[in-house]
């Protein structure tokens, strides 16, 4: 396979695999810069979108890519030997018909890239998901881009050449709502609600910087959609003049802050507050490892990245030289090459590892009583 051009697809013809929304995604034109690539299928169940993305594509990757509006009838009539899945959490991750995209590409032998989260029920549903996928050995790589960023794997470098002492992970997470526009995304129904969804990438950060967690140890409130203390003032209106999530029974509705506290298997400890606070379009979101002496601060990973560490033996911090970063090529570049090569060393995030990590999401859902 190493030789010769790969054929991939895409399922989803969203934001998160062409660009848009409120954040920098867009496979499709990371794709554009890895050589040796054929697009040749995009479906959605919304075909005019998907004609609307490939008249928007040019260049030789897209000469004869289709669109489809079924994605098992792409598959197949175009038999690509990877795709890039990027659907709302409540249209895929369960064996259910209609929404078993992974399972069907499992079944055929095909590797899949998969945007967390892994789906929008509970972990029992989703984890006949990752049996078969499992069985089937086919490569995965799910989208926590982060773990590919040249400031978290400055942390981790850190952490390892500072041993001994407590470890204390620390995540702050503000998400400005003012401009979220998805009905869905204000439904824990639908995705899960904003731990599992949204605050997930600071969960899997939590476990790649300090190891796996202790479900059992969560402890975690939270303010619900439907209080008073829940009331926002910015948010967007629908087509109808309502106002996001307003037909939404109120014990569904997104809860406007969660604050959790956790136990890894080392015996560090881990606090994640998450709010839907802010206004606009401009997310703040930070978070802290400390250790003996040690305190090392990512600030703004989706923005103007900033890494400062304080070492053992100092009172001053240092700001920590980044330069030019974009992990969303970097976790293309590397499911491209394990698909290329057979070896997936280089992936970091498979499907196995992200499954833990959603795990811990509900496990602070469910502590939290969020989700009904």
């Amino acid at each position: 396979m190493s030789e010769r051009t790969l054929r991939i697809a895409f399922i989803g013809a969203g934001a998160a695999n062409f660009g848009g929304g409120e954040g920098p995604w867009d496979h499709a034109s990371r794709l554009e810069r890895i050589p040796g690539l054929q697009v040749v299928g995009i479906a959605d169940p919304d075909l005019a979108r998907a004609e609307k993305r490939l008249s928007e594509r040019a260049g030789p990757m897209w000469a004869g890519t289709r669109a489809f509006a079924d994605f098992r009838e792409m598959l197949d009539a175009e038999k690509p030997d990877a795709v890039w899945i990027a659907v709302p959490p409540y249209a895929h991750g369960t064996a259910e018909p209609g929404k078993d995209l992974e399972v069907e590409c499992a079944r055929r032998g095909i590797h899949m890239l998969i945007e967390k989260p892994l789906g929008g029920t509970r972990p029992e549903t989703v984890r006949p998901v990752a049996d078969a996928i499992a069985a089937s050995g086919v490569i995965t790589s799910v989208g926590y881009m982060f773990r590919y960023c040249r400031a978290v794997e400055k942390m981790k470098a850190i952490l390892a050449e500072t041993p001994g002492g407590g470890r204390v992970f620390v995540g702050q997470y503000d998400c400005a709502y003012s401009r979220i526009v998805k009905p869905e995304w204000w439904d824990v129904r639908a995705m899960g609600g904003p731990i599992v969804e949204q605050a997930t990438h600071f969960v899997d950060l939590a476990r790649h910087l300090l190891g796996d967690a202790d479900p059992a140890s969560v402890r975690a409130v939270a303010i619900p959609g439907a209080c008073a203390m829940g009331l926002l003032s910015d948010i967007p209106l629908r087509p109808d003049v309502r106002r996001m999530g307003a037909d939404v029974p109120l014990k569904y509705r997104h809860p406007r802050a969660t604050a959790a506290v956790w136990m890894f298997e080392s015996g560090a400890v881990a606090s994640l507050t998450h709010a839907t606070l802010l206004h606009r379009e401009k997310y703040d979101t930070r978070l802290e490892v400390w250790g003996d002496g040690l305190r090392v601060e990512l600030e703004d990973p989706y923005g103007a990245t900033r890494l400062r560490v304080r070492r053992p033996g100092t009172e001053a911090a240092e700001d920590v030289p980044l330069g030019p970063d974009d992990p969303y090529l970097a976790e293309n570049e590397a499911f491209v090459a394990a698909v290329r090569t057979g070896d997936a060393s280089g992936i970091r995030s498979p499907y196995v590892d992200a499954f833990r990590t959603f795990e811990l999401t509900w496990a602070i859902a469910d502590a939290a009583r969020i989700v009904a």
